[in-house]
């Protein structure tokens, strides 16, 4: 059988997929010789709403999600699979809610990722480790936790070194100086979007990601464009605009004091 352009064998309607061990190691071969970056680990989808997607990526998204709820890792690792060339692609996606759920007063989004599912359910030693070289963060926290904290609460010891967090990218920023970035870059989303972002069915970035990923791109439904996000120094930076307005780019310099404009009118 000839191999797709991602090394793994291609599936085929009735056919079987590529063995799970197979396709793991495939993916940390990819991650040493860093081409996963290729990959839209990096972009940060903040809609959960499956009303304003449309029918086949909600049916995508869906087959995902329940695998990863059932703890179905071949399921799993045949839908990386298929993706060939954007192996992560639903790396750190969430489950997608309709706007009814949305809606309901007493509702709370899980914020579980694969990697979130996979700590609760003691996923073996070797599926953590194909998850983590997927480009599953490792920081970021779901309502129970981050995923090495839902596997420490469960008793999962032999989890915890591999689920434990890199080495941070930004030592020089303390969790407390983070949080007030955090909530000046709020404040920028949302002015900065014309109030598109909104809380009632988007999850805004958490900060804390930054730590161990370098640069993240967060589109916006309904603006035609987002936000690129990185850390330079002391401050993140936030480059904004609306691909179909000219002249629209916004620069920010964020710190835990002030969000301040440093550029605009490009792009």
């Amino acid at each position: 059988m000839q191999a797709s352009s991602s090394g793994i064998p291609p599936t085929s309607a009735g056919s079987k997929s590529a063995d799970t061990s197979e396709i793991i190691a495939i993916i940390h071969k990819k991650a040493s010789s860093g081409r996963r970056r290729m990959d839209p680990t990096s972009e940060w989808d903040c809609n959960d709403c499956e009303d304003e997607f449309y029918p086949q990526h909600v049916k995508e998204r869906n087959r995902w999600s329940g695998a990863a709820y059932r703890g179905d890792w071949d399921e799993i690792f045949s839908i990386v699979a298929e993706e060939s060339t954007m192996m992560g692609r639903f790396a750190n996606s969430r489950r997608l809610y309709t706007k009814k759920e949305l809606q309901m007063k007493n509702h709370r989004r899980s914020g579980y990722t694969v990697l979130h599912q996979a700590a609760y359910c003691n996923a073996s030693e070797e599926i953590i480790g194909g998850l983590v070289a997927l480009g599953c963060y490792r920081r970021l926290a779901s309502k129970d936790g981050r995923p090495v904290d839902i596997a420490r609460a469960r008793g999962f010891t032999n989890l915890i070194p591999l689920l434990e967090p890199p080495p941070d990218r930004l030592p020089n920023i303390s969790d407390e100086q983070m949080e007030k970035i955090q909530t000046h870059l709020n404040e920028v989303v949302k002015e900065e979007s014309r109030n598109l972002f909104k809380l009632e069915t988007m999850t805004m970035i958490d900060l804390k990601i930054f730590r161990e990923v370098e640069k993240i791109w967060m589109p916006v439904p309904g603006m035609y464009g987002g936000f690129d996000l990185s850390f330079d120094g002391d401050h993140l930076v936030s480059q904004s605009h609306c691909r179909v307005v000219g002249g629209s780019g916004m620069t920010y310099h964020i710190t835990a004091e002030e969000a301040k404009l440093v550029d605009s009118g490009w792009g």
